[in-house]
Formats: C-alpha cells, sequence, structure tokens
C-alpha cells in the first residue's frame, strides 16, 4: 500500500512539472517618455487668479474657443507651491509642450468654465500633485507625463472630462478621483508601476476603456464612501491588468458597504494579478456585472481553468459567467493561450490517467500476489 501511494505521488509531481510548463514568464518592460522641444532656460511660475490677470502675460492668442491662449514651450522649476496656477477663469486656455516641475503641485486648475481648458503634450512633476483639478468641467488632459509625484492626475468635482493618451508612472496614485468626475472618459492611458493605479470615488457613468494597468500594487480601485453619490453604472472594458502585485481591480465601499453597484466589467485582460491569492478581481459592491449578457462574453484571466465560470473574490460571490478563452490584448507576461494549454492538459491526461491506471492495476495485482503467497506459506506451516 505505501508502494501505491507513493507512485500516486510520483504521478502527481509529474502532473506538476507539465502544468508549471505552461507558467509565466516576465520580461522587463521599457517605458518611452515623451520629448518635450523646449528650451535650457528656467521660465519663472505663471499665476492666474482671474481673466484679467491672462492680459499681463502676453500669451499668443485671444481667449476664445477658435483662438485660445497658450500657455506653451516653456521649462518652469520651482520652489513655489505650483508652476502654474489658473483659478477663475471663463477664458479658452491651451496649455501644451511644458515642462513643469514644482515643489507642491506642478500645476493647478481650479474653477474654470466648461471645456475651456486643454492640457495636451506637457510633462508634470510635483511633490505632491503632478497637476491638480476641481470645479473645472468638461477639462480635457492629453498626451502628458506625470511621475513621481504623491498623486499624478488629481481631479474633483469636474463631470464630464475626458483623461486621454497620458503616461502616469512611479507616483503614489496614478489618478486620483475623489468626488464626481461622471460622465467622463478615461482612455487609451498607460498607468504603470505607481502604488495604487487608479483610485475613483463617488463618481457614476464613467466609461474606462482602452488603458494598461501593469506592475502596481493595487490596479484599479472603484470605491463609494456614501450611497447618494455611489460609484455605478461604469463601464470598464478592453483594459489590459497585468502584473498587479493585488487586485487588478476592486469594486469596493466605506466598511465594505455595498454602494458601488450596477457597473459592468467585460472584454478585459487579466493577466498574472494578485498572484498569491485566489482570485485578480474583488468585489464587493453589489449588482455588479463581470460579463456582457447579450453578447454572452466576459473577461479573460490567465488563471481561469478553463471551463466552469470565474469566481470574483468579495462579499458579493459573484462570476464571470463567460470567461474568453484568450487575452484581447498583447502582454509583456508571456503565456500560452488556453487552446494550446487545453491541448497540453488533454495530452498530459490522455497519456497520463491510463499509466496511472496501469500503475495502480498492477501494483494492486502485485499486492494481491504477495498476499496471496503469504497465505500459502502459512497454510503450509498449518
Amino acid at each position: 500500500m505505501r508502494k501505491f501511494l507513493f507512485s500516486l505521488i510520483i504521478i502527481g509531481l509529474i502532473f506538476s512539472s507539465i502544468w508549471f510548463g505552461l507558467s509565466f514568464n516576465y520580461t522587463k518592460e521599457n517605458i518611452h517618455s515623451k520629448t518635450l522641444y523646449i528650451s535650457n532656460k528656467i521660465d519663472p511660475p505663471i499665476e492666474i487668479y482671474n481673466n484679467d490677470d491672462l492680459l499681463s502675460y502676453n500669451f499668443s492668442g485671444s481667449g476664445t474657443e477658435e483662438d485660445p491662449y497658450r500657455i506653451e514651450y516653456l521649462n518652469i522649476i520651482t520652489s513655489n507651491n505650483y508652476g502654474i496656477v489658473l483659478q477663475n477663469i471663463t477664458k479658452y486656455i491651451l496649455i501644451q509642450n511644458n515642462n513643469v516641475n514644482a515643489f507642491f503641485g506642478a500645476i493647478r486648475i481650479y474653477n474654470t468654465g466648461p471645456g475651456t481648458i486643454i492640457i495636451t503634450n506637457n510633462t508634470f512633476i510635483g511633490g505632491e500633485l503632478g497637476i491638480f483639478v476641481a470645479i473645472s468641467p468638461q477639462i480635457k488632459i492629453l498626451n502628458n507625463t506625470f511621475s513621481d509625484s504623491h498623486h499624478g492626475i488629481n481631479i474633483n468635482d469636474s463631470p464630464y472630462s475626458l483623461i486621454e493618451n497620458n503616461t502616469l508612472t512611479k507616483n503614489h496614485v496614478g489618478i486620483r478621483v475623489h468626488i464626481n468626475v461622471s460622465f467622463s472618459k478615461i482612455s487609451n492611458n498607460h498607468i504603470i508601476n505607481n502604488y495604487d493605479g487608479i483610485w475613483i470615488t463617488n463618481s457614476r457613468n464613467i466609461l474606462f476603456e482602452n488603458n494598461v494597468i501593469r506592475n502596481n500594487v493595487n490596479g484599479f480601485l472603484l470605491e463609494s464612501i456614501n450611497e447618494e453619490f455611489a460609484s455605478q453604472n461604469c463601464v470598464i472594458r478592453n483594459n489590459l491588468f497585468e502584473n498587479n502585485t493585488s487586485f487588478a481591480l476592486i469594486l469596493t465601499a466605506f466598511m465594505e458597504q455595498s454602494f458601488t453597484r450596477q457597473n459592468l466589467v467585460y472584454h478585459n485582460s487579466f493577466v498574472n494579478n494578485n498572484p498569491n491569492g485566489q482570485s485578480q478581481a474583488k468585489d464587493v459592491g453589489s449588482h455588479n456585472r463581470w460579463y456582457n449578457e447579450s453578447l454572452k462574453e466576459g473577461n479573460y484571466w490567465s488563471d481561469w481553468l478553463g471551463f466552469l465560470p470565474y469566481d470574483i473574490s468579495g462579499s458579493d460571490n459573484t462570476k464571470d459567467m463567460f470567461p474568453l478563452e484568450a487575452p484581447l490584448h498583447s502582454t509583456i507576461t508571456k503565456i500560452p493561450t488556453l487552446f494550446k494549454g487545453r491541448i497540453a492538459l488533454v495530452i498530459s491526461l490522455s497519456i497520463g490517467i491510463p499509466v496511472l491506471l496501469a500503475i495502480s492495476i498492477l501494483i494492486v495485482k502485485k499486492f494481491k500476489k504477495r498476499k496471496l503467497e503469504k497465505m500459502e506459506k502459512m497454510n503450509e506451516k498449518g
């Protein structure tokens, strides 16, 4: 019997070796930063607290939608709290092709007219904030690099905004929303090597798509701190969540109450997140759906076994009912497609099971033969 058990252990180790042969290999990632064509001279900070202040700077443009004031090609490195301050503005302003590094925050945008501010192709570094935005609906933050700050982008009470094509790296939090960026779009951003990739509180009807969230600790936290302004009706689709140390996506609420609800998560690729846990995502909200009902398609999970729904951690006890068989995105983690994994598994089982049965039968026969011989010897002695 001991030999029988030992044989089973050996066969189990063989299967484990085959399984781990299908596991992950990592490659180093290169992050390409934008090159800004600015002068080597250091420019002074800009502080604008009303429309009249704009006139004292002699910016190009006239402040209309067709011809906005242009703050451009500046190299602002300062010990002031902020490198650029725009506050109480109704004129149209384009901020582009600047490098700003300031003591507290690179740029502060506060109380500006709807759709009047476009910020594009800049590099921002602040001790605490790359950019701080509040009460500035329809702001556009496009093609910028935010790094080495506590919060790369900190935006609040600015609905209908667009955050697109930015790179956020080596911040404590890549994108932080404390309240109300409802009806906004966050797309095509690279959120890489932060502690928290993106953390949104109390915002609804956000479209979060086509982003890369990679090599953070926590990937994306969508939370609610009260029921009145709960994060709900958000769509999270077509994103790559890869190599985040903890959960890739967490739908949560204050004290783990179920305020965060009725959000839709589908067509995302979850690859090697939370590798020491049982699931790559967590849901403590309510009535969130991790698949598209009409398409009968959910998300790709690199640790899915290839059959049955995929379990999501958390008190909501939810599942992805329609996991996808292959990732929808290019990954830096080399993983076999599920198809190849299934072939290897089928081959292993088709070979292994007959071998296991044959060995088991031989062992049982040998055991019975020895037992019979022992009984015959005892009878002879009797």
